[in-house]
């Protein structure tokens, strides 16, 4: 079949491209006129043509990625399959339809979902179970971030999030049997006018759940609680995992261990099997993924953007490096960002950091700015610890002034090419910086 992929960067989308290739199909796909990496080089090393001509293609279908709205050439051309009656569907129903199976584990909730899905998929691959999975980030096992395969089972990272042709929570497209909840706080503002619509697409999930299903919940998230009464099924809370792992650190790791350790134990997965297979994850790409040290320096990248997120990687570094100065350089992509009201506890999640470098803010949506997040709603927060640096020489500058042997850097990024090259250089400069001289003393 040939297949057309429009908004074909992005992480549930490449990784479908590279899947359906695999299986035999003929993609191409539609983006932004130049894509980035790292989906430009995963495409590119697949062969697969970006944005060719439209008359050089007749698809038999066309799947819609969820960010089709945010260019004008992919809204273009979505109307030019329309008028010629090409068939189509979102990613979203594409994978609800194709990829989950009859025992259809989802992993859902404001954060954790990346790495528990892959423990998950990595735990169950290694086992008899064969599952198909989908992971919204990348192994560092090299594992595909997408897999079909032939069996009864599927692990889905389910988002809650409504974009794209979504009408609904695109958790809500999927089949549901098992059920891993890590929390259910109102992230995505953009998708939800208030906490309780955001509330009513968790407890629609819940509903969903069979008799003979199993709800595998957060017992520390306070907002998980009241939506547990609304389970049909068996429902077990974990907590935290006994035994340390090498590349996955930190209380939110022991947090989301614990989570894949509790459903494997109900799937008949033994204790002993999942520790000793546990020890060969390797984690996943960019989530406090340790890129470098130099000069006893430590440089970690990782994908945190809410409040919650950001405290719990700066007290995981905290705790693994402690007594050392922690600077971080905070790039604030996420759509939630962009309101007032997502920074209430902003200066409680930097707490750990000495220094917080904020990169320039840049905004998708046109807000009134009465509820629009500007760099002074930041200082007001965070106060003497914030350097806004929008320019990203002078980002670049400022924390190689401020970095010293033994102090670690964190960079948090969801996306943006300028900020990643920017870490990639300080980590570069600063190697080579030369050694600052001895101060010179006056002999008597």
């Amino acid at each position: 079949m040939k297949i057309h992929i429009l908004a074909i960067s992005g992480t549930m989308t490449t990784p479908l491209a590279i899947a359906l290739k695999k299986s035999g199909h003929t993609v191409t796909g539609s983006d932004q006129n130049h894509i980035y990496p790292p989906f430009s080089q995963i495409l590119h090393r697949a062969h697969i043509s970006i944005n060719p001509k439209l008359d050089s293609i007749s698809p038999d279908l066309v799947i819609i990625g969820s960010a089709y709205k945010k260019f004008k050439n992919t809204q273009a051309e979505f109307r030019f399959f329309q008028s010629r009656k090409i068939p189509y569907i979102s990613a979203t129903q594409y994978l609800a339809t194709k990829l989950i199976n009859k025992n259809s584990i989802l992993v859902a909730g404001s954060y954790g979902k990346t790495t528990i899905t892959a423990v998950l998929a990595w735990i169950l691959t290694k086992s008899k179970f064969n599952p198909s999975y989908f992971i919204g980030g990348q192994f560092l096992n090299h594992f595909p971030s997408l897999k079909f395969a032939q069996s009864d089972w599927s692990i889905v990272e389910a988002d809650e999030s409504i974009n794209g042709l979504d009408t609904q929570a695109k958790f809500l497209y999927y089949p549901v049997k098992y059920l891993v909840l890590t929390s259910s706080s109102w992230e995505h503002r953009d998708s939800y006018k208030s906490e309780s619509e955001n509330r009513l697409s968790f407890i629609k999930l819940i509903k969903r759940l069979p008799p003979d299903g199993i709800l595998v919940y957060n017992s520390e998230d306070p907002s998980i609680k009241p939506l547990i009464k609304y389970a049909q099924c068996k429902c077990v809370g974990y907590s935290q995992y006994r035994h340390q792992h090498p590349f996955l650190f930190g209380h939110h790791n022991q947090n989301n261990l614990a989570a894949c350790h509790i459903l494997c134990t109900n799937l008949g997965i033994s204790q002993k099997f999942f520790k000793t297979n546990l020890l060969g994850f390797k984690g996943i790409k960019r989530r406090l993924e340790l890129i470098s040290i130099v000069k006893n320096t430590y440089f970690y990248d990782d994908f945190a953007q809410s409040p919650h997120r950001i405290k719990v990687s700066l007290l995981a570094l905290q705790k693994l490096h402690p007594g050392k100065t922690i600077l971080a350089i905070f790039e604030a992509q996420a759509s939630f960002l962009q309101y007032k009201s997502s920074l209430e506890k902003i200066a409680d999640s930097f707490g750990p950091a000495a220094k917080v470098f904020l990169g320039k803010l840049s905004f998708t949506s046109d807000l009134p700015k009465s509820i629009r997040t500007t760099s002074l709603d930041y200082k007001f927060h965070l106060g003497a610890k914030l350097n806004y640096l929008p320019i990203y020489s002078d980002l670049n500058n400022s924390v190689l002034s401020s970095l010293n042997p033994g102090h670690v850097l964190v960079h948090f990024s969801s996306g943006g090419l300028t900020g990643l090259k920017t870490f990639k250089n300080i980590i570069k400069n600063y190697k080579f910086q030369p050694k600052a001289d001895p101060p010179l003393v006056e002999k008597n």
